[in-house]
């Protein structure tokens, strides 16, 4: 009460000052609180655009100074021909989507098992992404699923490996060198240099110099001595098509899983122009700009169904799905983006 009839006095007291305290309304009783340090910050609050403005206003209005970088961004990227293959143009509609209300929404979960409230609409639109993922890929959703949640191409393949390894377990891919990926378990011989190869056992298989091809006939001997429990099928590098049917009796041999990192390809893949790894992978990921034009994302493609009959005659199904989407959330992020996952909807559409 002390405090609450002399902040009155001070209300009193402050003519000179333009409304510096604020009412604060507490059950019945109304206090009044000052948030102003010194006239000092009160002066660069008066000058300032009112908040209800800020959040009404234009970009160039509130930051001139992101803008102007965003304009100058805007025309290198026309004026000059770009020859970095996994950029692209996204289109204006995919990126009306990323910039929308969607942004503001937490829905930790999955469509129809969320954390938070009010999620009726993100499970419309996260539902809609995976049908369109699927589409996209020409897959039955009987035999495949998809998780669009994963934030980028790196963070998805290791929700791969730790949703399907064990620490220490074995990985053979692609050498960064010989046009590999970080994300694929990158270590030289006196430092481990992706977390990939910290967490988990990796050896390389590499190209045959001569040719510029893969050297199948040496990863399959390199992959009968380390016995990996799974082998990538994927490059950020390699201007040569993937013998996916090959690596698929490598990878039967060891009774390992055959992940196809399929990110500088997707769009190639998706329209039909290249082989498709579906035919032989277990899972594939994929980011979702490059050759796709989506927002900057991820996809994690699985298998579902049956996967064989014993020879005791029962039926064994795929448990990769609650495996991956585990290891997605909660295993190693929170919140999905929602604003990008609309975006990725409507890059999708436009496939």
């Amino acid at each position: 009460m002390a405090m609450a009839m002399a902040l009155r006095r001070l209300s009193s007291s402050s003519s000179s000052v333009t409304n510096p305290i604020r009412p604060l309304f507490n059950g019945g009783s109304v206090y009044y609180m000052t948030s102003l340090p010194s006239e000092v910050v009160y002066e660069k609050e008066k000058n300032a655009v009112p908040w209800p403005k800020q959040l009404n206003s234009p970009l160039e209005v509130v930051d001139p100074e992101i803008a102007n970088i965003i304009e100058l961004e805007k025309a290198r990227q026309w004026k000059g021909l770009e020859l970095i293959p996994s950029e692209n143009f996204t289109s204006l509609s995919v990126m009306q989507a990323v910039g929308s209300v969607m942004t503001n929404k937490y829905s930790e979960g999955y469509p129809g098992a969320r954390y938070y409230g009010g999620n009726e609409y993100i499970d419309m639109a996260e539902t809609l992404c995976q049908k369109r993922a699927l589409e996209a890929f020409r897959l039955d959703p009987a035999k495949w699923g998809v998780n669009v949640q994963s934030l980028s191409g790196s963070p998805a393949n290791f929700q791969v490996y730790t949703a399907l390894l064990k620490p220490h377990e074995r990985i053979m891919a692609l050498d960064l060198p010989h046009g590999g990926h970080l994300s694929h378990g990158y270590q030289t011989d006196t430092k481990k240099i992706s977390a990939v190869s910290i967490f988990f056992e990796t050896m390389p298989y590499r190209l045959d110099e001569s040719t510029g091809y893969i050297d199948y006939d040496q990863l399959e001997k390199s992959a009968t001595l380390f016995r990996p429990k799974l082998i990538v099928a994927g490059a950020s590098a390699y201007a040569r098509l993937y013998d996916y049917a090959r690596i698929r009796k490598v990878c039967d041999k060891q009774k390992a899983i055959l992940l196809a990192d399929m990110a500088h390809i997707s769009g190639l893949v998706a329209a039909g122009v290249i082989p498709s790894p579906f035919e032989y992978a277990d899972i594939v990921t994929t980011t979702t700009h490059k050759s796709l034009r989506g927002p900057r994302g991820a996809m994690i493609f699985f298998r579902k169904g049956l996967k064989e009959v014993n020879k005791k005659g029962d039926e064994v199904v795929y448990d990769f799905e609650d495996k991956i989407n585990q290891a997605v959330f909660p295993g190693l992020q929170g919140g999905p983006h929602n604003h990008t996952i609309a975006g990725l909807a409507v890059a999708l559409k436009q496939v």
